[in-house]
């Protein structure tokens, strides 16, 4: 029975499969949270990195868009414009009149077209189709507006304050891209840090919806600028 008994132990003491011991399942639970504390670090460089590229973008397309509007609504039209200083200057206070100066909407479209693509430097964006513009003048205590999108004039006509451009720009915004959203809406002369304008001669542009893409991920924005003319009334030959 004792040869027996030590055969019956000798067999089950065989039969024991490997062990892993305390030391050893601890080592590979280091490992496992090494690898997840590097795994998370990877993806939030990752997004930071993605995040960077998409502002770097950003930045690069709206200060493009700042300097083409300031040189494209430099160009007055002459041939609609009041002429001579008899008409640039009020009579009784000698003060440099603005109103009638007209802005060439074709030539202003082609000015600001050029100077976006040339500061932009990423051939990535096509804007000719994506591009609303709105040329404004002074004439008989009214504002008179011409908003064109594309190479078509989708707006025209006279409004008694500033204010009211807004509402007109919103509505053109919204006819001619039917599936606009509430971040495609302009603010005019709300507060100090949407776009104030006065009666005169300016240039309203925007932007809709610019995809701008980062390492990985994809956001679409709306952009607007605005400047006003800079025309000089003292050369009679020139107006």
């Amino acid at each position: 029975m004792k040869k027996i008994n030590r055969r019956i132990k000798r067999d089950t003491s065989r039969n024991r499969g490997p062990v892993l011991d305390s030391k050893t399942g601890g080592g590979f639970g280091v490992i496992f949270i090494g690898l997840g504390a590097t795994f998370l670090a990877f993806i939030i460089l990752i997004n930071i990195a993605d995040y960077s590229l998409f502002t770097y973008k950003r930045n690069l397309v709206s200060k493009a868009m700042d300097y083409a509007v300031n040189a494209a609504v430099q160009e007055v039209d002459l041939n609609e414009s009041s002429a001579g200083l008899a008409e640039g200057f009020y009579e009784n206070t000698g003060n440099k009149r603005m109103d009638g100066i007209k802005i060439n909407m074709a030539k202003a479209r082609k000015i600001f077209l050029s100077t976006f693509y040339q500061n932009c430097n990423l051939t990535e964006y096509k804007i000719d189709s994506d591009l609303l513009l709105c040329t404004t003048y002074a004439f008989n205590k009214k504002l008179n507006y011409t908003i064109t999108a594309g190479d078509e004039q989708i707006g025209l006509g006279s409004i008694e304050s500033p204010e009211l451009l807004e509402n007109k720009i919103n509505q053109a915004i919204s006819s001619y891209w039917i599936a606009s959203e509430e971040n495609s809406r302009v603010y005019i002369n709300g507060n100090p840090k949407t776009n104030m304008i006065e009666k005169g001669t300016y240039l309203f542009a925007f932007i809709k919806d610019i995809n701008i893409k980062g390492i990985y991920s994809k956001r679409s924005i709306c952009l607007s600028s605005f400047a006003g003319a800079k025309a000089d009334r003292a050369d009679s030959n020139r107006y």
